[in-house]
């Protein structure tokens, strides 16, 4: 099999990933230009879009939803110790991610109004698709009499908050009434983003770290997630209903919650790079939380705590799981290669120039140089990683 576009059907990651690197790399590149450019007068035409408004949900309900689809569609069955989807489940779903997230940069690029409704629109209907498939997965799970499996319910029930939040991003486009966009963000954020990769590394995290650290202890009790999504939940009311006291408490319990997580799943001895950086990006979650904590009580700091949880905990986490499961799924070591830690790095700098902006009253040449860190930064992660799902696997094997 030599033909590319059969390679990118012949797993359910490939074509979701190379959606996922190829929109990230047009979005960060857009909105460097919208930013740098704007500053010396060559931004790109907007026509009637809200530019600086679609930078969030672009972000969080087309670049990441690619990531985490292309992730979920690999492991759900196997969580549940189930055949892998089919072809003729997952190949629908993959396309129609393709497909939305092309007319959304085209949009974006254009200017043009139409494209992005398209591209939402397509977007929504392959999110809808494959819950179906993946709620099919839990429902056989329970058919077959096994124990329910709590990271599937609790991945799924994110899946659907976020295809409200996208519905919602899409009521916006027609009106352009702002408090729907700021609804759809705070449920794109907390309800979606953030309980995915918490889900996740509960998962994952331990069960890694477990299989390469000699004497780790693999901790991750099903009362976290519990907690997690009651936190969450809190948050998100607190956020939405614009109830300062209810979104200090919330983020507070959840900087606890999450520091406990990173201080129980440390390593206490050598650990190799790809278990390092999950670690390393988990720690922004308390980090971030604790910020929120903070602004929430009325400590001037902008959107830093945002991006210290959309970038510096889920980016990071974004970077370590896609490149693990591309050079796993790839039959090549398991291991960060160096464009790896380049994209992990750029994430690191473009959160510090993103934070010291907030703090400086949203700094337009410290956006700028964040900016142009993420975009410069994750360019050599992309180019080497869709060279890879377009290519068959090198050990021979099937997928």
């Amino acid at each position: 099999m030599s033909n590319p576009l059969l390679i990118l059907f012949a797993a359910p990651h490939r074509l979701p990933f190379l959606t996922g690197t190829l929109a990230l790399a047009a979005a960060a590149a857009w909105w460097l230009l919208h930013l740098g450019g704007g500053m010396a007068g060559i931004a790109p035409n907007a026509g009637s879009l809200p530019s600086a408004l679609l930078h969030a949900p672009v972000m969080l309900l087309i670049v990441y939803p690619a990531f985490i689809f292309g992730f979920l569609l690999t492991v759900f069955p196997r969580w549940m110790g189930q055949a892998d989807l089919r072809p003729t489940q997952f190949r629908p779903v993959a396309v129609g991610l393709a497909l939305g997230s092309l007319a959304v940069v085209a949009g974006l690029w254009s200017g043009q109004l139409a494209l992005l409704h398209t591209g939402f629109l397509f977007e929504a209907g392959a999110w809808a698709l494959a819950m179906l498939h993946l709620a099919a997965t839990i429902r056989a799970n329970r058919r077959a009499g096994k124990p329910p499996c709590w990271h599937a319910v609790s991945a799924l029930a994110a899946l659907v908050i976020g295809w409200f939040a996208l519905v919602l991003v899409m009521v916006f486009l027609l009106g352009m009434d702002p408090r729907f966009l700021r609804l759809a963000n705070v449920l794109a954020l907390n309800g979606f983003i953030l309980p995915v990769f918490l889900t996740v590394a509960h998962r994952m995290v331990p069960f890694f770290a477990g299989n390469v650290v000699a004497g780790y202890e693999r901790w991750r009790p099903d009362w976290l997630l519990v907690a997690l999504w009651v936190l969450l939940a809190s948050r998100m009311g607190g956020e939405a209903l614009l109830h300062p006291a209810l979104s200090v408490l919330a983020s507070a319990g959840l900087a606890v919650v999450t520091g406990l997580m990173a201080w129980k799943w440390w390593p206490r001895g050598p650990a190799p790079g790809l278990l390092k950086v999950l670690i390393w990006g988990f720690a922004w979650a308390p980090v971030g939380f604790a910020l929120a904590a903070l602004a929430a009580a009325g400590v001037p700091l902008g959107l830093a705590p945002t991006h210290a949880l959309a970038l510096g905990f889920a980016g990071s986490l974004m970077v370590a799981m896609v490149t693990r499961v591309t050079q796993g799924h790839s039959g090549r070591p398991l291991a960060m290669t160096r464009t790896a830690w380049l994209a992990f790095a750029a994430i690191q700098l473009a959160l510090a120039f993103r934070v010291l902006a907030a703090l400086r009253s949203e700094n337009a040449l410290l956006l700028a140089a964040g900016s142009a860190a993420l975009a410069l930064g994750l360019l050599p992660w992309v180019i080497g990683n869709a060279r890879i799902y377009l290519t068959r696997r090198k050990d021979g094997k099937p997928g």
